[in-house]
């Protein structure tokens, strides 16, 4: 199911819901020079494949916020039918990607992806910056965060911490694209905005380490206590 689709100026940017755990996945990329890209293709590798040519683009890349399953399962059969080659975070030791550095350019025709590594979550989750729009994968949601602790092997609360001030360095219109959707309202929330999320979310409300550590801890009540999800 296609959510958000924006095509204008050349510019196309497409977030969709194509299985898993509410997960996103999207289609991003120039149509004047057919170039684009997949990003977290976790489910329906053929599906995607199948939207990008509908749209016009040849898949240069398939990009990889972070190694778990469900936003990198489909990687290998997604290259396997496109050509596009697979890029990830050296940190996740995805069979068959090319390893992303912190601040590494992939060109699509007239446009740019920016590779920010923002690990965390993971230890080589990568957020990208496409024409105003971040993709945060599992580092930020709508109103949340991505989980750290023993059920996150390589997590850190005290990195992600560090991450997530890292991205609110960027402009306050920057739209946020999650890789779910986790809104904890009522409804569905499939992304928001910087300036939103600094005001609204209460783990960025944190005044320091301590108090998100111990949020996280103490999560569930929070969430009893505010009526979240």
């Amino acid at each position: 199911m296609i959510l958000h689709d924006h095509s204008d100026g050349g510019i196309l940017f497409l977030q969709a819901h194509v299985g898993g755990d509410r997960n996103f996945c999207y289609l991003l990329g120039d149509t004047r020079a057919g170039e684009g890209a997949a990003v977290d293709p976790g489910h329906r590798p053929e599906l995607l494949a199948a939207l990008a040519g509908e749209r016009g683009l040849r898949l240069r890349h398939v990009l990889i916020t972070h190694g778990h399953p469900d936003h990198a399962g489909g990687a290998a059969r997604l290259a396997a039918l496109t050509g596009a080659d697979i890029r990830a975070g050296r940190q996740e030791q995805l069979p068959g990607a090319l390893p992303l550095e912190e601040g590494d350019v992939l060109p699509l025709g007239d446009t740019r992806v920016l590779a920010l590594h923002t690990p965390g979550h993971a230890p080589g989750h990568f957020c990208y910056l496409f024409e105003g729009r971040l993709l945060t994968g599992d580092l930020l949601f709508c109103g949340k965060v991505g989980g750290t602790g023993p059920g996150f092997p390589g997590s850190s609360a005290a990195a992600q911490w560090q991450s997530l001030h890292r991205l609110l360095a960027l402009p306050d219109e920057t739209l946020v694209f999650p890789g779910h959707d986790y809104h904890g309202g009522s409804g569905s929330r499939p992304h928001s905005s910087l300036s939103h999320e600094r005001a609204h979310n209460p783990f960025l409300l944190c005044p320091d380490l301590a108090a998100f550590e111990a949020l996280k801890t103490n999560w569930a009540r929070y969430k009893k206590e505010h009526g979240i999800r």
